[in-house]
């Protein structure tokens, strides 16, 4: 529809005079005027009813005439229309007539103003129907077409239409042949339309028709700004990059031409209005000169800004390459050239030169001047109405031409180049991909550069992905990919873009990171660019950078109909009213309920207003929100989604609501925090061991700090009468209380209240507290390494074949069945490692000092140090050529040792021998036991041992000795008062008599309440685990049961003998707890089975501080000593027990403290009738307190299901070491599985009921002979369950997947054996395969 309105125009509408025709023409349409003005108010119509007659209703019907009146539209000129605001007038005198030869008049409220001719104020009257109507064979007039197109221009000018009885008396033609009422009349229209199916929504909810187009979302590239391998190369290139795109920019956008071209047009204005100006354009001329003035001042700031970006440009560049310069490589290819201009002709540049600069300076003095003059006047008015008063202002100084000149010379140089200096122009060198050497030095020892990709989400929904691409060198990702998008219906509002880190071996991938942008209508002709922004908040490594890409919406014809596309916008409010009623009536509450039909006897009253219902809530059987808080669905949802591993194998899920019971397991809920560590598996026996080592962290803390404070207030001091012993001051009353005052005046402070030394503050933490440490080991010899199994069997059939007994040649047999192993000794913590030198037999000799150096603080000092035997295997390789052959050398793993990191600053050191905890089952190894070899006996040759022993002095510089003790001895204390003033008596005595004051242990310790009791009210009969009490040996399943538990790994004073002593409720509820609170467990249940024991407190290795048992066999009333961390029990004579001092024995009954001089627990007497070597703390007289801290009805809690955590910890296992061997394929055969699992089926068996002996090399030689075509190599490890970190640890420790043999095979194999409480016991077998080339 051709469109007449008149144009849009600033300036305000013109009086001008009318013509005699068109005053003639005017009468006309008055007249027809007067025959319209009878109007009568319009009735209510049904819409709905209208629409469906009007796109359903047939051509040939004819809409029933209604007796309404013609309804005029009389209103105000909108601004588009009419160009300026003004007054309401009536439809007849909006437009006027205007000849061409008539001068325009120019309106009085103006001020005599000079205008210019402009045809957009006129308005041409056309003889030609502005729209199409359907008239069929009548013609109409040119008046009324003339005040058709009137009427239709008032209408557009306030988004209504016209109406259709008004049509019919203004056209003349019979209203049956085009008009359907009186609001709806047919039409011509040009534009073909295509039907689509729109759902029924609500007005408010109305944004639109639907549309169709093609969203082009083009990824250009991601770009990391914080990563592991960032260097400061990559920092400054990537900040050069982003200044280059603003300069390129700023080129493209060409600010400073366009500004200067708007300078000199408004320069050549205001030089024609000074030559023309009069009186009365005084406002008008400075105006114009405030224009050229903000002008020129806006180009000088843009060009400076330009120069400015272009030097700084400059100089990042050279920096950048100083710095590959310096350091020798380059690992990132950003590359820039410079294009250099000179003037050609130097005359010609000063001259355009200075006269730009001459044509500023003329037109800034000529501002200074009129600034000076405006002063000037303003100073002789004030002046001369002020001449009767003393004082007189200065005048007004003229302005110095010399120092305007020098300032502007300044800004001008700042702006603007020098004639002389050349034109400089910095454009990016694309640098070949294949001619571009980036290296980084230690890139062998960096990780395996990894692959990320990126998923496409529009408003929630998932529509493509990216290829992955592999990280480089220089940080950057090119990814230069276009995802097409068709729209159907409504333009999204929101693009999703997630980063995900691809893993190498399964199909299942990590999310790193989301970025969110709003999608806005872009140009016709521009595409839309963006840089969206990203940073990750992993503990393990932060990762930021940058993803740019670019959209824009196109036609689905191609690129020729991409220039027809409608913008779809929300419709306006009047356009709105017109098109849908404002709101939908209301339904009546009973057309919310499905009406059931009544009988055919039975009379309804006929409703007026049938129900409106849409079909989609017909088809709801419940809300939404019912919908969602269904469990069923959200099982549903969850394994359809594939994300969850609870939910995404079940087969079956109940079709009853009722029927899902309160243990399964359902997805996370939206918006929970995620409680576990990054890494951890979302399973309920993981959260159980992360909730209970918060708990006891928390306990500690808490009970720190309240010692603390409890001790800063004991610093105060006291009244005489509260200076007694107990720190309850409420018993302080009394004769004896006045006595106690009176003798504590004459004796000095007793040690429980310390005054000076400042009190434990809780976690020291701080930049302080971070320091270096040496650890120092000296490694001497070792004892029992396992030899290898192939040359025994070698042997074993030489011996077979002789037919002669190796009993006669027992030397020449040690001496080849020793010489197979070369044994090395490593020591490593995190990440960090040193080894010894390799040394030859299955009796090595190293003594050689290893030093590792650590860089941690206090708090971060969780692992262990461990110790770990390997045995170098070399082995010849010979390669296609004969003459080639080249040795490879093959380290396998042992055993290890291992010694927690806070019990070596605690103790500073740790010598003597200890015993390496070897695997139940080392494949492709033996034992070196002397019955394989000859026929006797043992006790001839003690170097056969069934363990393997380690001399070695282990030490820790600086060591912790800042970490003051908890000053448990300021918490409230729930003895008597004379059971208090009974133990400082005998703690007197008691430090007189032992020969080292480091042996005395408090024995009022703290409980988990935070009260201080007796350490004999600590040993008390609990309830035993239901597998223990039911089981053949209750003995041995007790000690394997308490080994199992948790150890929390903390340098912090609560773990010592004055810290914090757990009680069985809270030990067995959080499965956490410290070494010495092991003991106390194991105690209490050999107490519960009618064992005669002790609990012994001194200091082993390498746990420093803890706890043994001492119990008394009952069939040979034989003394053991029992270790509670691994179940171990030991003679009293054994030299290799790790319990190295004994400082007190603690009975049921009594307290006895170690006396003796004696300090090696192998020649300790263990009588402890014997006064001259233990001295009991409670006598007849005064009985020791007994029970009241354990939990006696404890009732202990059944285990969750462990099939998904051991498949789970088998696909860990698996992924971690394939990803641990970046550089060869990893093949796992599962062929052994089997066999391998039934093997650790007897392995918690055979160690708990084996008392340490080692009858397992059975397993090995059955493997070797079931595969006497592998070359086989694996061990079995077992440990107690916390985390599958901990599990990934102790398999990168073994170094399994240090195997380069290009046909190796690997296979594992994961047990779970459930004990009460979630205490579990985790068994892996890794067993490594070379085929034998026959």
């Amino acid at each position: 529809m051709e469109n007449t309105s008149p144009k849009k125009s600033l300036k305000k509408k013109r009086k001008t005079h009318t013509t005699r025709s068109y005053r003639k023409r005017e009468q006309e349409v008055q007249k027809l005027l007067k025959e319209t003005e009878e109007t009568t108010p319009s009735e209510e119509l049904d819409f709905e009813a209208l629409g469906l007659q009007f796109f359903h209703g047939n051509e040939g019907e004819v809409a029933q005439e209604k007796d309404s009146p013609v309804q005029q539209s009389v209103g105000q000129e909108s601004d588009e229309d009419s160009g300026g605001e003004l007054p309401t007038e009536s439809p007849s005198r909006t437009f006027i007539q205007i000849d061409l030869e008539d001068p325009p008049v120019v309106w009085n409220q103006l001020f005599k103003q000079r205008h210019f001719y402009d045809e957009s104020l006129l308005y041409r009257p056309s003889n030609t129907l502005h729209f199409q109507l359907q008239l069929g064979e009548n013609q109409m007039k040119n008046a009324q077409i003339r005040l058709l197109n009137r009427y239709q221009e008032q209408a557009k000018s306030e988004s209504t239409k016209l109406s259709s009885e008004l049509m019919a008396q203004l056209s003349g033609a019979s209203p049956p042949n085009f008009l359907l009422n009186d609001q709806l009349y047919r039409s011509v229209c040009r534009k073909e339309f295509q039907s689509v199916f729109f759902t029924p929504k609500f007005p408010d909810e109305f944004q639109g028709l639907p549309t169709r187009r093609c969203l082009k979302l083009s990824l250009k590239q991601l770009r990391f700004s914080q990563h592991p391998q960032l260097l400061e190369e990559h920092r400054m290139a990537q900040q050069l990059e982003d200044l280059y795109d603003v300069y390129r920019q700023q080129k493209k956008l060409k600010i400073c031409r366009k500004l200067r071209e708007e300078l000199e047009i408004a320069r050549q204005v205001a030089l024609k209005l000074l030559a023309s100006a009069g009186q009365d354009q005084t406002a008008e001329v400075k105006r114009q000169l405030k224009l050229t003035r903000q002008l020129r001042q806006r180009y000088y700031s843009e060009s400076a800004a330009q120069r400015n970006l272009l030097q700084r440009l400059l100089r990042e560049w050279a920096k950048l390459k100083e710095l590959r310069r310096q350091q020798r490589f380059q690992c990132t290819r950003f590359q820039l050239g410079l294009r250099v201009i000179h003037p050609p002709d130097l005359e010609a540049s000063y001259f355009a030169w200075k006269e730009s600069f001459e044509t500023d300076l003329v037109e800034v003095y000529r501002e200074h001047l009129e600034i000076f003059y405006t002063r000037l006047r303003l100073w002789t008015e004030q002046n001369s109405r002020s001449r009767k008063s003393p004082g007189h202002s200065k005048p007004p100084r003229k302005p110095q031409f010399d120092r305007v000149m020098a300032s502007l010379r300044k800004d001008y140089d700042k702006a603007f180049q020098d004639p002389e200096e050349p034109f400089v122009e910095v454009f990016r060198l694309h640098a070949d991909e294949a001619a571009a050497r980036l290296s980084i030095p230690g890139e062998d020892q960096l990780p395996k550069a990894r692959n990320y990709f990126l998923k496409i989400f529009l408003d929630g929904q998932f529509v493509g992905q990216s290829r992955s691409y592999r990280l480089e060198p220089d940080l950057l990702i090119s990814i230069n990919e276009c995802i097409g998008v068709l729209l159907e219906r409504t333009l999204p509002e929101n693009l999703n873009i997630w980063l995900y880190e691809k893993s190498t071996l399964t199909p299942k991938s990590r999310r790193l990171a989301q970025m969110s942008t709003p999608l806005l209508l872009s140009s016709k002709e521009d595409a839309m660019q963006e840089k969206l922004s990203f940073q990750t908040s992993s503990s393990s490594s932060q990762l930021a950078g940058d993803v740019y890409l670019c959209y824009e919406y196109r036609s689905t014809e191609g690129r020729g109909g991409a220039l027809h596309l409608d913008d779809v916008q929300r419709l306006p409010d009047a356009l709105r009213q017109t098109l849908v009623p404002p709101r939908l009536p209301a339904l009546p509450k009973a057309s919310k309920e499905l009406v059931t039909p009544r009988p055919p006897s039975g009379r309804t009253k006929k409703s007026l207003l049938p129900p409106l219902i849409f079909a989609e809530q017909q088809l709801q059987f419940c809300g939404i929100e019912v919908l969602l808080e269904s469990r069923r669905f959200q099982l549903l949802h969850s394994r359809h989604q594939q994300r969850n591993l609870h939910t995404k194998q079940l087969r079956f899920v109940p079709a009853l609501e009722q029927e899902i019971s309160e243990e399964e397991p359902l997805p996370d809920g939206r918006g929970a925090v995620q409680l576990l560590e990054p890494g951890t598996y979302w399973n309920p026996i993981d959260l159980h061991k992360h909730r209970g080592r918060k708990f006891l962290q928390l306990l500690y803390e808490v009970i720190s700090s309240q010692s603390a404070r409890r001790a800063k207030a004991l610093q105060t001091p006291l009244p005489l009468l509260l200076l007694a012993e107990d720190a309850d001051h409420s018993a302080a009353t009394g004769w004896t209380a006045l006595w106690r005052a009176i003798c504590s005046v004459f004796q000095a402070q007793p040690a429980t209240l310390p005054r000076e030394p400042p009190a434990w503050s809780g976690h020291q933490s701080g930049p302080d507290l971070f320091k270096h440490f040496c650890v120092s080991l000296h490694v001497v010899r070792a004892t029992g390494v396992p030899v290898r199994s192939r040359h025994i069997l070698n042997l074993n059939e030489r011996r077979t074949s002789a037919g002669g007994d190796m009993g006669t040649s027992l030397f020449v047999t040690q001496t080849l069945m020793y010489s197979n192993v070369r044994p090395f000794v490593t020591l490593s913590y995190g990440q960090r490692l040193c080894r010894s030198r390799t040394a030859e037999g299955s009796n090595p000799t190293w003594n050689e000092q290893l030093q590792l150096q650590i860089n941690s603080q206090f708090g971060d000092l969780r692992e262990d140090l461990k110790i770990s035997l390997f045995d170098e295997l070399i082995e010849q390789q010979y390669s296609d050529e004969a003459s080639d052959v080249y040795q490879r050398v093959q380290c396998n793993w042992l055993g290890e040792f291992r010694v927690p990191i806070n019990s070596l600053l605690a103790s500073r050191k740790f010598e003597g021998c200890i015993e390496l905890t070897m695997p139940k089952v080392l494949v492709g190894y033996k034992r070196p036991l002397i019955d394989s070899v000859t026929n006797m006996s043992t006790d001839q040759y003690p170097e056969f041992k069934e363990a393997v022993h380690l001399w070695f002095y282990l030490s820790i510089e600086p060591s912790g000795g800042d970490l003051l003790p908890l000053q448990s001895s300021a918490l409230a204390c729930a003895e008597m008062p004379e059971i208090q003033q009974y133990l400082g008596e005998r703690r007197l005595e008691l430090l007189q008599l032992l020969p080292q004051p480091q042996r005395y242990v408090e024995p009022l310790v703290c409980t988990a309440q935070g009260k201080r009791v007796c350490l004999t009210r600590l040993l008390d009969a609990v309830p035993l685990p239901p597998s223990v009490a039911s089981g053949e040996s209750p003995l041995e399943s007790s000690c394997r049961f308490v080994s199992l538990l948790s150890q929390y790994r903390s340098y912090d004073p609560c773990q010592g003998f004055r810290g914090v002593w757990l009680d069985n409720q809270a030990l067995l509820d959080s499965t956490w707890c410290s070494v010495k609170d092991l003991g106390v467990l194991l105690c209490n249940y050999l107490l519960s089975l009618g064992l005669e024991c002790w609990l012994i407190l001194g200091v082993a290795c390498p746990h420093g501080e803890c706890s043994f048992v001492l119990f008394r066999q009952p069939e040979t009333a034989e003394l053991f000593l029992v270790c509670p961390s691994n179940g171990k029990r030991y003679q009293l004579q054994d030299v290799h027990c790790p319990l190295r001092r004994i400082f007190c024995v603690v009975g049921k009954q009594n307290i006895f403290f170690n006396i003796q001089s004696e300090t090696r627990v192998s020649m300790t007497n263990f009588n402890l009738s014997d006064g001259a070597c233990w001295f009991p703390l409670f006598s007849r007289r005064v009985p020791a307190p007994q029970s009241g801290v354990q939990k006696l009805d404890y009732l202990y809690k059944r285990n969750y299901e462990l099939s998904q955590l051991q498949k789970h910890i088998e696909r860990k296992v698996m992924k971690k070491i394939s990803a641990w061997r970046t550089t060869r394929k990893t093949i796992w055969n599962r062929a052994f599985q089997p066999r391998l699992q039934k093997i650790l089926c007897d392995m918690e068996n055979l160690s708990t009921f084996s008392r340490g002996r080692y009858d397992e090399p059975i397993y090995s030689e059955q493997l070797e002979r079931e595969f006497p075509n592998y070359r086989l190599y694996g061990f079995t490890l077992n440990f107690a369950y916390t985390n599958l970190a901990a599990i990934s640890e102790r398999i990168r420790t073994t170094c399994i997947h240090y195997n380069h043999d290009a046909s190796v095979e690997f296979c594992v194999a994961v047990h779970l054996h459930a004990h009460a409480n979630d205490v579990l016991s985790v068994w892996l077998f890794l067993l490594s395969m070379v085929p034998l080339v026959v």
